[in-house]
């Protein structure tokens, strides 16, 4: 590909629900470009964008897609993005660095669940876009019902500037509502939707309307002016009418990317100084060197790729820039553009381009690349907070570091994925924004590094305590044919306040237990409290007092005197009224007002406590085991509009009817040789 001026390029991300078409009209419209020599299909597992064995075996779109091709002597680069919320994290990365959009919706299904989140962030963004009703050779296929439902959920601007000929399998081609001139069978059709084009354009300009009433002719050229002058200032949102599968409408498409659709540099880019304060980079070859990294990917055979959307200046391979995230200088080697992947070297990289940069030693996404004599940083875009956790583990412990240095890389290219260790359960955690993006990941860690990995779901981190007091003797004696073991120990055991741990008294006097065995007591004591006593979760809150006990001069040890303290002390906190406590979270659910009564009610049967209710919002407390599943919950009742965040609170006492639960599935585990 040859280099362009910004002037004549056109970022576009094309993003909408899952199995609306997105990756059908991509392809479709790089074959029109001549890029490709024959249309894939989705189903045959052969479109450019679809590459990954996973996007292959299920037929969805996991990863975005850079699309670059040529059209018209302009550079477009399409970026195909998944439509499914587990893999939102890809479209708002997009939305972050194009310049516009194009949204696809299905003419028999409409525009389903996730539409509604990209629309918002294309508002927060003020990015132009364009509608295409996609599938109208699609059996039950409605041009106008999916419009109104469109216009009615997110804005009267959304206005057509095409009708269709025909429908489902008669759907043979569209009219440009541009145009005076139509079919007489068309003229309901055209009449009633070129009113709503000329109320969206005189949102713009009064003049059109006032023509229009007064039965003046609107020359197309006019009509196109007023049009671009909408798109822009984001009041209007044209919509077209394709079938991609049949290259219907799509001729249209390539030509009004380029006519409709604002340049690279159409407005300068927000940025910060390392100072904080706020800069304006133009979207200029001609100034200092500066670009955002958008997603990086390590690919089989190829190796890590760093997407960046550059926008100022030029750099050729092997040029030095400055890692403004991190501090330290990055050295560029090869530049390259990737169509799917395919591979395409690039000899210079300038503003305005998205392009890929193999094998950067410390860059990562959402870092900023600038010349450092012009230090700025780029704002990485908000991601919502993960949803779901799977425990894992490596089937063999031989794997345990390799698990460890996979997950985390991921996590540096996927920043809606996160990986913790909890100490409290022992457990790595995974989380995510859905089932299937956990397990498309996990599906990669064992392609990639030859990992099995173990999923469960991870151990609530309930807390053993007490509420009442005890006395008991843990005494271990062991003769054997030499030296035996002796340990004598009595002990006490009283709550303590709510965060206070433990506390460890020793009030041995006259020599009972000699000093240097005292240790032993405690550390005994400690490890029983680790492993719990009830139901195998740590016991917190607790003193323990060494008030007596015996020894013997040949036979005692520190050994003796640990394993007496362990006893001692399961012995007592058995006795001591045991309790569990659970961790309780405040969970904060927005969703669409209509659905906030739904939220409320889900809550309070799972044990939640309101503590304030608005039009969106819903905040409330809930124990942490309760909600463990909330996710696929919460996507069900409000059509995958409901979105929510958890922080820890506090931990409180567990009803009766769950620690029985509890205590029976410990007893079962120690029965079966196990543990949590």
């Amino acid at each position: 590909m040859k280099q362009y001026p910004p002037e004549k390029i056109r970022n576009v991300g094309v993003v909408g629900s899952g199995s609306v078409g997105k990756t059908s009209l991509c392809e479709a419209l790089l074959f029109k470009a001549g890029v490709i020599p024959r249309q894939g299909k989705v189903l045959d597992g052969n479109t450019v964008s679809d590459y990954d064995p996973e996007e292959i075996k299920r037929g969805i779109s996991i990863h975005s897609a850079l699309l670059p091709f040529e059209h018209k002597d302009h550079a477009i680069n399409l970026i195909d993005t998944p439509g499914y919320i587990d893999f939102i994290g890809d479209a708002i990365s997009t939305l972050r660095i194009v310049d516009s959009i194009i949204i696809v919706v299905d003419a028999v299904s409409g525009y389903g669940s996730a539409l509604e989140n990209l629309w918002k962030l294309a508002d927060q963004y003020n990015l132009p876009r364009i509608i295409i009703i996609n599938k109208m050779d699609k059996d039950r296929a409605d041009f106008d019902a999916t419009l109104e439902k469109l216009r009615s959920k997110f804005s009267h601007g959304i206005v057509p500037v095409q009708v269709p000929i025909g429908v489902g399998a008669n759907f043979s081609g569209i009219h440009s509502l541009l145009q005076h001139d139509y079919p007489p069978e068309l003229e309901d059709a055209v009449k009633k939707n070129k009113e709503l084009l000329i109320e969206g354009l005189a949102e713009i300009d009064d003049q059109i309307l006032e023509e229009f009433l007064d039965n003046k002719e609107i020359t197309e050229e006019e009509m196109r002016e007023t049009l671009i002058k909408a798109i822009e200032a984001d009041k209007v949102f044209p919509v077209f009418c394709t079938a991609s599968l049949k290259d219907i409408g799509i001729e249209e498409i390539l030509d009004e990317i380029i006519d409709w659709m604002p340049p690279a540099n159409d407005k300068p880019a927000a940025a910060k100084g390392l100072d904080g304060s706020d800069v304006e980079v133009k979207i200029d070859t001609k100034e200092p060197f500066s670009g955002l990294i958008f997603k990086t990917v390590s690919e089989p055979h190829i190796g890590n790729l760093a997407y960046i959307r550059v926008y100022s200046g030029t750099i050729l391979p092997s040029s030095l820039v400055y890692n403004a995230s991190k501090g330290k200088e990055e050295r560029i080697g090869q530049i390259v553009t990737m169509r799917g992947k395919t591979k395409v070297d690039l000899p210079v990289l300038s503003a305005g381009e998205i392009a890929v940069l193999p094998k950067l030693k410390i860059t990562g996404t959402g870092n900023t690349l600038c010349d450092k004599n012009s230090k700025v940083l780029f704002e990485n875009p908000k991601f919502p907070e993960s949803v779901v956790s799977f425990a894992v583990k490596p089937k063999s412990k031989a794997d345990q570091e390799k698990m460890g240095l996979g997950l985390s890389s991921f996590s540096h290219e996927d920043l809606t994925f996160k990986v913790s260790y909890h100490a409290e359960t022992k457990e790595t955690v995974v989380s995510g924004m859905g089932d299937l993006h956990l397990e498309s990941i996990l599906k990669r860690l064992k392609d990639r590094h030859g990992i099995e990995i173990e999923v469960g779901a991870p151990r609530i981190a309930y807390k053993e305590t007490i509420i009442g007091k005890s006395k008991a003797q843990g005494k271990y004696k062991k003769q054997t044919g030499g030296r035996g073991q002796y340990g004598d120990t009595w002990l006490e055991i009283e709550p303590l306040e709510h965060g206070k741990g433990f506390e460890f008294v020793n009030k041995i006097v006259g020599g009972t237990i000699p000093k240097n065995y005292i240790p032993a007591v405690e550390k005994g004591i400690r490890e029983a409290m680790a492993g719990g006593v009830v139901a195998g979760y740590p016991v917190v809150d607790v003193r323990i007092t060494l008030v007596d006990g015996s020894y013997h001069e040949v036979d005692s040890s520190d050994m003796a005197f640990k394993i007496a303290g362990s006893m001692g002390f399961k012995k007592a906190f058995a006795d001591a009224k045991p309790i569990l406590l659970e961790p309780v979270v405040e969970i904060t659910v927005t969703a669409p007002a209509e659905h906030i009564g739904e939220v409320t009610g889900d809550l309070n049967k799972h044990r939640g406590k309101i503590l304030q209710i608005e039009t969106e919002k819903v905040v409330a407390l809930v124990p942490a085991g309760e909600i463990s599943k909330y996710a696929t919950t919460l996507r069900s009742f409000t059509h995958g509009q409901g979105v929510f965040s958890t922080k820890f609170s506090h931990y409180e006492q567990v009803p009766p009817q769950t620690q029985q639960k509890l205590v029976e599935i410990y007893q079962k585990m120690k029965e079966a040789g196990g543990t949590h």
